[in-house]
């Protein structure tokens, strides 16, 4: 036990001899406490058309070429949460490409833009006008666009107005002389494109007119540009014939401001005899914008002219008087003095004592025209005590037009109702005529003067 003892002290104090050296230990990796978070990524808005672009990145975008300048627009969105402030770009070409070498560079700024179709999105659109040289040739010429820290992008300018490629070139009369270097020129200020505003009919009140009357047109207008007030505006309204016009055909305006409705008014008339239908009233504008410059546009008013239906309905003729159970015929008739046609004419009678069969149906009414039919009528007594007397009733005469509006007049009726016993007369006995007295008187002396006889001859017999 002594033995084991004394050997573990050995061990002990043999490797105590040993120093640990801090190159030999493990090498501890650090941890850190949250995983580097991934810069941005811009994508190229390939979808919307915004200014100076004539079709999207998706349908084939070709810059735009301006006299001696190409533009170039990009448009740059990022779909992360956080938006960088702005964009550094700059436009990298190389001295064999058909522009002037400079330095194209621009800070982009994130802000809100309106494409073609008037929505408005968030994005970095960056627009460099490149300088193109005299002795340009023609072909499709590749324009690096880099980012800072966000990548680089290649557009393709097409050059047509250039030097045949393929042209065989002449022989040089001399060696030219070397072109000097050109001067560093400082970076121009761009003039900002300014687009032709335009303007467009919003509304139009006033557009239904009559024949024959004066209607007021109230016409809603709009600046559609978000920039430009229009300067000096006219408005010339072109009234063709059977239009016409009862007010001045140029209005003017001194100034109307950018996104700003104003209105229009025109007081104009059809003849009696115009057509129903619809009608065109052109508008020519002509205008000044920005620093001097001019632009014009036109516009369409569409007016409908409605013919109005004149009718006449003469007085239906009653008797003063009607025995009860008697029958009535009443004429109805209406004539058309308007130049459409009446529709659906029809006279309905409404009056205690009087019980109609049905309704006075006469159909339409061309213009200029007349037509009638007949109303059987029953003459029946009063309701109430009193059943005979004087009543009072109407006729309503009821037609369409030609868009189905409807019109009505009505006429007043009276007369007497009276019992049907009051109608049954004695007949008067007839007076015999004279030659007859005469005839009587003659019979009865001949009668009396043959009685006389008898009794006087009685009587002779009668005495001894």
């Amino acid at each position: 036990m002594k033995l084991i003892s004394i050997l573990t002290a050995l061990i002990c104090a043999f490797l105590l001899g040993f120093s640990v050296s801090a190159d030999e230990l493990p090498e501890q990796t650090d941890i850190p406490d949250a995983v580097a978070k991934a810069a941005p990524v811009l994508l190229i808005d390939n979808a919307h058309i915004y200014t100076n672009m004539q079709q999207s990145y998706a349908q084939g975008y070709e810059p735009l070429i301006d006299g001696n300048d190409a533009v170039i627009v990009l448009p740059l969105i990022c779909e992360d949460d956080e938006k960088p402030d702005s964009v550094h770009i700059s436009a990298r070409l190389t001295p064999e490409s058909p522009f002037i070498v400079r330095n194209y560079e621009q800070t982009v700024p994130l802000s809100t833009h309106t494409d073609s179709d008037g929505n408005v999105h968030e994005l970095y659109l960056a627009e460099f006008r490149l300088t193109l040289r005299d002795d340009r040739t023609n072909g499709s010429w590749p324009v690096l666009l880099e980012t800072a820290g966000f990548g680089a992008y290649t557009v393709y300018v097409n050059i047509s107005d250039g030097k045949d490629p393929n042209a065989d070139e002449p022989a040089p009369a001399a060696e030219p002389e070397p072109e000097p270097i050109p001067e560093p020129q400082p970076e121009q200020k761009e003039e900002p494109v300014v687009l032709m505003p335009k303007i467009l009919v919003q509304s139009v009140t006033g557009g239904a007119v009559q024949a024959g009357e004066t209607a007021e047109l109230h016409i809603t207008l709009k600046n559609t540009s978000r920039t430009e007030a229009l300067q000096n505006l006219t408005i010339a309204a072109a009234a063709a014939a059977p239009l016409s016009l009862r007010s001045a055909d140029t209005l003017y305006f001194e100034r109307i401001a950018a996104n700003a409705e104003f209105e229009a008014v025109y007081v104009c008339q059809f003849p009696q005899d115009a057509a129903a239908g619809s009608y065109t009233l052109p508008l020519q504008f002509d205008f000044a914008y920005g620093k001097g410059m001019t632009g014009s546009g036109s516009g369409n008013i569409s007016l409908t002219v409605a013919q109005p239906v004149k009718m006449e309905f003469p007085q239906v003729v009653l008797p003063a008087e009607a025995v009860v159970s008697d029958r009535l015929e009443l004429h109805i008739q209406a004539i058309n003095l308007g130049v459409t046609a009446a529709q659906n004419v029809r006279a309905e009678l409404t009056c205690d004592g009087l019980l109609p069969e049905g309704t006075a149906f006469i159909g339409t009414v061309s213009g200029g025209t007349s037509a009638e039919c007949v109303l059987n009528v029953q003459v029946s007594s009063k309701r109430g005590a009193e059943l005979y007397g004087d009543t009072a009733g109407q006729i309503v005469f009821t037609y369409e037009d030609e868009s189905g509006l409807e019109h009505t007049e009505t006429q007043e009726i009276a007369l007497t109702l009276k019992s049907p016993f009051s109608e049954r007369r004695t007949e008067p006995e007839q007076a015999l005529p004279n030659h007859w007295v005469w005839i009587m008187a003659g019979i009865g002396t001949g009668i009396l003067l043959l009685t006389a006889y008898l009794i006087y001859r009685n009587r002779r017999r009668v005495q001894p």
